[in-house]
């Protein structure tokens, strides 16, 4: 569900007899149909499969099918009778729970003839350990919510190979904005061990050219990683579901730039404090911009420095753009050439739990 003023853009996949799939031109469709049997649809979801490895039902009606709650049980059930995909029971409290999907290598062969998929990759790669398939169906949960407003997803696999990182890293892939801007992904369990923690602050100082974005999933882990000196290009911190929305509402830049016009003209500008790129200007003030909306608290550490005697020298207040509900530490008090401008939260789209729990 989009919040008013905030829609996904529409996934258009046919033109002019061709399909595009993410971008890639793939064959010509006759009568609807790729090869016999099987729909532009039906490309889409292997390719999917294939992608993401694994993906609920739910999750594949949500990203295919919409409100189709029927058709999609129908058309599983065909794909999996004529040998494209297979089932595997989701188990909770050792009871049948649901089920999820994987690509086989039939399917595989069916995107290799489309040039959508990887020869040294084979179906048998392709499906998780049983121990990873909690995370690796909640990491999709976060790909199924984010993609319908335009938000790309690499999986964590994939943007390891093509980046030189370890395969043992605990980074889950990357998320790519409407306008190109990346983050590296991580999903922080709320009950991590202490060596796991040492893991993650390491990997993430070891970014300091890349934007972060660390999804938690407990306050007592968002709490940890807020106190750590963590040293990438940004560090970004926010609960997963609250993160979720704010990412359904935080399309592109434009979206920013349409909230500081009710200040003045943005544009930007790095400043040599680096807490941001832009100013805001109206008829008489010049104002430094501080967007701490995605929790960028690498962002927040270089605004103290910006001290009262830094700004009278410089003569430029800031703007200090968070949520009404996200916590952190900034003493106002001692800051007051920094203008506080709470965003109201409920403007954001609404989105069901995120965290599926299995045991």
């Amino acid at each position: 569900m989009a919040e008013k003023g905030v829609k996904p853009p529409k996934k258009i996949w046919i033109s002019e007899g061709v399909m595009v799939l993410r971008g890639i031109p793939v064959v010509p469709i006759e009568n609807g149909s790729v090869t016999k049997n099987l729909t532009g649809r039906d490309i889409q979801i292997l390719h999917d499969l294939y992608q993401y490895q694994v993906l609920t039902i739910s999750q594949i009606k949500e990203l295919h099918f919409g409100t189709s709650e029927k058709y999609v049980y129908k058309r599983l059930f065909q794909l999996k009778r004529e040998g494209y995909v297979r089932a595997k029971p989701l188990v909770s409290k050792g009871k049948k729970v649901g089920a999820c999907y994987l690509i086989t290598e039939k399917g595989v062969r069916v995107l290799e003839d489309q040039g959508l998929s990887k020869r040294e990759r084979r179906a048998r790669d392709n499906e998780p350990e049983s121990r990873r398939l909690p995370a690796v169906i909640e990491r999709n949960e976060l790909y199924t919510r984010l993609q319908p407003y335009g938000w790309t997803f690499i999986n964590g696999r994939d943007f390891k190979m093509e980046n030189g990182y370890n395969r043992g890293s605990l980074m889950k892939g990357a998320l790519v904005r409407q306008d190109g801007k990346e983050y590296v992904l991580y999903i922080a369990e709320d009950n991590m061990r202490e060596q796991t923690f040492k893991k993650l602050c390491i990997e993430i100082n070891l970014l300091r050219d890349r934007n972060v974005l660390v999804l938690c999933k407990g306050e007592s882990i968002y709490n940890a990683l807020y106190k750590e000196t963590l040293l990438a290009k940004e560090v970004n911190l926010l609960p997963i579901n609250f993160g979720v929305r704010v990412m359904q509402w935080y399309l592109s830049k434009d979206v920013f730039d349409q909230v500081l016009r009710e200040h003045g003209e943005p544009r930007e500008e790095e400043n040599r404090f680096a807490f941001g790129d832009q100013v805001v200007e109206d008829e008489s003030t010049s104002y430094y911009v501080m967007d701490f909306l995605m929790g960028n608290k690498k962002a927040l550490y270089f605004l103290t420095k910006y001290s009262y005697d830094v700004y009278q020298r410089t003569g430029k207040k800031v703007l200090f753009y968070y949520w009404d509900v996200q916590e952190f530490e900034f003493p106002f008090k001692t800051y007051p050439h920094v203008i506080p401008v709470a965003m109201d939260s409920s403007i954001l789209p609404e989105c069901r739990s995120i965290v599926i729990k299995f045991t």
